[in-house]
Order: C-alpha cells, then structure tokens, then sequence
C-alpha cells in the first residue's frame, strides 16, 4: 500500500528548519543554501513537491516562486506562512499534469522528491517540468545518494528517529543512474551530477557555528564530493 503523506503533520519539516539547533535543522539549512546558490540569476521560478513551501519562504524577492503538492495541508501551511505576491502556492492532482503553460520557468527545484515516486511516474514528471521551461532554464534535482553511506544512515533514522522512511524511498538512485535517466531527455543538457552534504550537517550535533564554517570550507573542495550523502543535478533545457 503507498505511503500515506497525509499522515504528515503540516509544517512538520518547517519546524525542524527553523529550530535553529541540531544535525536535522542544519541538515535542511544547508541543502536550501545549496538550491539558493544554483537558483542565482533566474527569477521564474517552480517548485515541485513544495511541502510546507520552506525552500521558497528562505529565498529573497529576486524570485518570483510557486510551489505546488498534492497535499492540501501542506498548501494550506505554506500559503498562511509564506504566501505573497511572489510567493504563490497551489494543490496540484495526481494526474501527472502541471497545470502551466509551456516555457513559464526559469528554473525548476525538485527537493528529494523522486525517491518518493514509483519508477514509472518518475519520466513523464520531468518531461513535464521541462516543458515548462524556457530554453536555457534550470532543472535541480536532489536526491539520496544510494551509492553512498547514505543507506546506513537511513537505516539509523529509522529505528531512532520519528520518522520510517522504509515506505517513503521506494525508487533508489546511485550517481549513474540518476545521470543516466537525465541523459534519456533529449531537451536536456546535463551539466552534472555530484555528491554534496557530507560531514559539515554532523557537527552541528556539537557546534553549530562550526558546522556552518565547515560547510563553507568543503563546498569547493573534494570532501563533499567524496563524502556526499545526497545527489544534486544540474540539467539545462537547449
């Protein structure tokens, strides 16, 4: 049976975001930084699977942002907290259709979304995101790196924490798959795939500030593509 999404609590993930303090909060500051970084310069912007619209509500008025989900709740929780001109948020169906015209994004965010989709509805949604947008325009897609430890600290999750993501992960990506599956779009040109959060969300369980350096120390160094527990994909529509 899938997993049902609604049992989430709204605004579950926003909590953990802005609770300032531990591995989980960090954990999620730090993957947004990442998203802003590659977000510079393109303003139009879609974010599939928007959950409680955390990613939108941490960029600036340089974008101009809508997120959908199929979760109502979620909607409800993003619009009361971060809706505004340019920050709109909307329940999409289950269909597979985005209800947008083509080229009508700049850049286009998928936040460890796939790993929670059957295989089979995985294809015809990012040929859907990339009809929406323009030539030139952004594609960013994070993911779980299953090719690295990734699974065993999944596993740890699971038993400690509040959260089982046994029934939420159900299609599981390596570097060469996810680079693969991009590469079968011939719209897209795949700029990469690499490896990014490694050990600077752990310190924060004894510094935070030092995570934070940590952070901006490893970004351009080998160590994150070493240690790199999720995916990021950067695809460009020709």
């Amino acid at each position: 049976m899938p997993f049902d999404y609604a049992t989430i609590p709204a605004g579950y993930y926003d909590a953990i975001f802005h609770r300032g303090r531990g591995v989980q909060s960090q954990w999620h500051r730090l993957k947004f930084a990442h998203f802003r970084a590659a977000m510079r310069g393109y303003r139009r912007h879609l974010d599939i699977g928007c959950g409680p619209g955390t990613l939108i509500g941490s960029l600036g008025i340089e974008h101009d942002s809508v997120g959908i989900d199929l979760a109502a709740g979620q909607i409800d929780y993003a619009t009361t907290h971060y809706g505004a001109v340019n920050r709109r948020f909307q329940v999409v169906s289950a269909d597979g259709q985005l209800p947008f015209a083509d080229g009508s994004f700049d850049v286009i965010t998928l936040v460890e979304l796939i790993e929670h989709l059957p295989e089979q509805e995985i294809m015809p949604l990012l040929s859907q995101a990339v009809r929406l947008l323009r030539p030139g325009g952004r594609l960013l897609i994070s993911t779980p790196d299953y090719g690295s430890l990734w699974p065993l600290i999944e596993a740890l999750v699971n038993h400690l924490g509040p959260v089982d993501y046994s029934e939420q992960h159900i299609t599981r990506f390596n570097r060469a798959r996810l680079s693969g599956l991009l590469m079968q779009i011939p719209a897209l040109s795949v700029e990469g795939v690499a490896r990014y959060m490694g050990l600077a969300p752990f310190l924060a369980a004894v510094s935070w500030q030092g995570s934070q350096r940590l952070s901006d120390w490893q970004l351009p160094t080998w160590m994150d593509g070493r240690f790199g527990l999720l995916l990021f994909a950067i695809a460009v529509k020709k």
